[in-house]
């Protein structure tokens, strides 16, 4: 059944379903990755992407983060579904300037905006590249 057969109140309940199926999903990974990541949503270039987020280096610099997430940008009523499900889910905003094709990236996190990491942060980043298990 497409939306266009199907009321407003179903069309609701199908993306908060989904929704629901992929934050429980999260939750039930969240454990199995050290250190345990922050579910986000980002905003790139116009477009809404899910994701999660782990600081990495938290001796050197907060700041630093591996974002994992959605190769590409999920429909917008399942974006607008998680947001109701999830209201104080965190928002970042990456600068359009990154490229954040693929799922997994090194970046800064000042507050709730992604950036290109600092000289001596990407100095000690490759002195010390991380190993990351994607599960």
């Amino acid at each position: 059944m497409d939306d266009t057969s199907m009321s407003r109140e179903e069309i609701l309940s199908k993306w908060e379903h989904g929704a629901k199926e992929l934050l429980e999903d999260e939750k039930r990974k969240r454990s199995l990755n050290k250190p345990e990541p922050v579910g986000v949503l980002v905003i790139w270039k116009d477009y809404t992407y899910i994701g999660s987020i782990q600081v990495i280096v938290p001796d050197f610099s907060k700041e630093i983060v591996v974002l994992s997430m959605t190769s590409s940008p999920p429909p917008i009523k399942l974006v607008d579904a998680m947001k109701r499900i999830c209201p104080g889910r965190l928002e970042l905003t990456a600068d359009d300037k990154l490229d954040l094709t693929g799922r997994q990236h090194i970046l800064r996190r000042v507050e709730n905006r992604l950036t290109p990491m600092t000289p001596d942060q990407t100095a000690y980043m490759l002195l010390h590249p991380p190993v990351i298990h994607e599960i």
